[in-house]
């Protein structure tokens, strides 16, 4: 009797507990369910349901901006890239070769490039990828920019210097060096200039406008401090533009000269006026660009859409017939190889990859500080308001490397799949679709949702040809059928 007793009491016990549980669990959902059905009914400012509709109405990052603003009465500040809305590279698609011409098996392909082509030493990329110009110390730490310059060189590419300081590590890693002179005062040396394989005049760019730019001397590493006079203020050039074309010139007649501008709504009128300076080179950063500390207000609402940018760049130059003579290169929002691709058929001679090099310099680092500190901080220089630790230099190239050779892949099977052998054959075949008529009518591409008439020239004469033939035909058949040889005025049906 006590063995069976000590069995039953504790399956009773558990037996009870789990009633008891299910009663409690009975009650309490009910409860809980009338009082989300109350508050359903209750206005969303006296419940937690404002939490809900708000995320619903406001994304997560115009919250986190408002919570900035509110916190530092400052402008509030982007990390990395600009949302574009709408995105119009993700609409536009690549169309695949079937029969005419047929897709390549594994023959070579050139991804080669060459910018400048009018000047004594064009710059000869071996893919149509710069490193964008992240300028150290008021941007990048000197160890993230080494890495980049070995990737660039490994990939046999060029890395642009950026807005900060000279950092001479960086050239000398680098293979193919653009030296960006920023309206910085520290940025014009002729002694520098001597070094580079291009020269960028930077008038402005994407994420910032032209606006005035001030970095305190808290957020500068001690070396860049030194060689900025303190704080690094970007404000309007101390030259006109010709007169700072002219002095570049002077140093370095050379090697390519470029300007970098940020895309706007006037932009045939930008371009004819860098086209009368006689510049090799145009950089069109677009509405997507990133930049360390980027003003949210700028850089989520000014400027126009990088494949935009592009598609009417090139259309203009090609209508002034300079096309052949000015390179086009083109920055903001490039994620990867399919990207690179469509701005290539939209009229770019090169693109300047930037956020997406960083994120993948720091693969495998982040997870081992993520709690401690934000990812993009390891990367940027080193202060007294940033105290992470230095990257591991030589794990962060070999990362870069790896996504500039991924790319380059993809790149090779791009061209493959739509065969052709080079970017000239890639642009004049330009094969694109849209996935929206309203794409189609912007870029003057075809919408894959209509088919597609032969649009030729062999196939436009045919169809005349074709046409004369059977007229000719008729004709023949009415002058016979006459008698007096004279055609008789027709009658028209209404």
């Amino acid at each position: 009797m006590t063995v069976l007793w000590l069995i039953i009491t504790p399956v009773f016990t558990v037996v009870l507990l789990a009633a008891l549980l299910a009663v409690a669990f009975y009650v309490g959902s009910r409860r809980l369910a009338q009082r989300i059905e109350t508050a359903m009914g209750d206005p969303p400012q006296r419940t937690l349901w404002e939490i809900f509709l708000t995320l619903r109405e406001h994304s997560v990052s115009s919250l986190l901006m408002t919570m900035q603003r509110a916190e530092s009465a400052h402008p509030a500040e982007r990390p990395m890239g600009s949302p574009v809305h709408p995105d119009w590279l993700s609409v536009i698609g690549i169309d695949p070769a079937t029969f005419a011409p047929p897709p390549l098996g594994l023959e070579p392909v050139d991804l080669s490039v060459a910018l400048g082509p009018a000047s004594a030493r064009p710059l000869v990329l071996s893919m149509p990828v710069i490193v964008a110009p992240m300028g150290y110390g008021i941007g990048l730490s000197a160890e993230t920019k080494v890495a980049l310059a070995q990737a660039s060189s490994l990939a046999s590419i060029a890395i642009a210097s950026g807005e900060g300081p000279f950092l001479p590590e960086e050239r000398a890693y680098a293979q193919k060096w653009v030296l960006q002179e920023s309206r910085g005062s520290w940025a014009h040396q002729p002694a520098v200039r001597q070094l580079a394989d291009m020269i960028e005049l930077q008038w402005g760019q994407g994420s910032e406008g032209s606006k005035r730019v001030v970095k305190k001397s808290r957020d500068l590493p001690v070396r860049a401090q030194r060689a900025v006079g303190g704080r690094a203020v970007i404000r309007a050039a101390p030259l006109r533009l010709e007169e700072w074309v002219s002095e570049v010139r002077n140093d370095r007649p050379d090697c390519p000269l470029g300007v970098k501008i940020p895309a706007t709504n006037h932009l045939e009128t930008d371009l004819a006026y860098l086209c009368t300076l006689g510049v090799d080179v145009i950089t069109l950063d677009g509405a997507g660009a990133g930049s360390a500390g980027s003003p949210a207000v700028i850089s989520d609402h000014f400027g126009v859409p990088t494949a935009i940018a592009a598609h009417r760049a090139h259309r203009w130059l090609l209508s002034q017939g300079v096309r052949s003579r000015v390179s086009l290169v083109v920055s903001g929002g490039i994620h990867d190889a399919a990207d690179i691709a469509r701005l290539m058929a939209l009229g770019a001679d090169a693109v300047a990859v930037g956020t997406e090099l960083l994120f993948s310099l720091l693969h495998e680092q982040v997870a081992e500080k993520v709690f401690r500190f934000p990812p993009t901080q390891l990367a940027f220089a080193r202060s007294s308001s940033n105290r992470a630790p230095k990257i591991n230099q030589h794990q962060a190239s070999e990362h870069a490397v790896n996504w500039l050779e991924a790319t380059r892949e993809e790149l090779k099977i791009i061209l493959r799949t739509t065969g052709t052998t080079s970017w000239g054959e890639f642009r004049r075949l330009r094969p694109l679709v849209t996935r929206t008529a309203e794409a189609a009518q912007l870029f003057d591409i075809p919408f894959d949702g209509l088919p597609q008439k032969p649009g030729n020239l062999a196939d436009t004469v045919g169809e005349l040809v074709t046409s004369y033939q059977q007229l000719n035909a008729i004709l023949v058949g009415l002058l016979g059928s006459g008698g007096s040889g004279s055609v008789g005025r027709p009658r028209y049906r209404h």
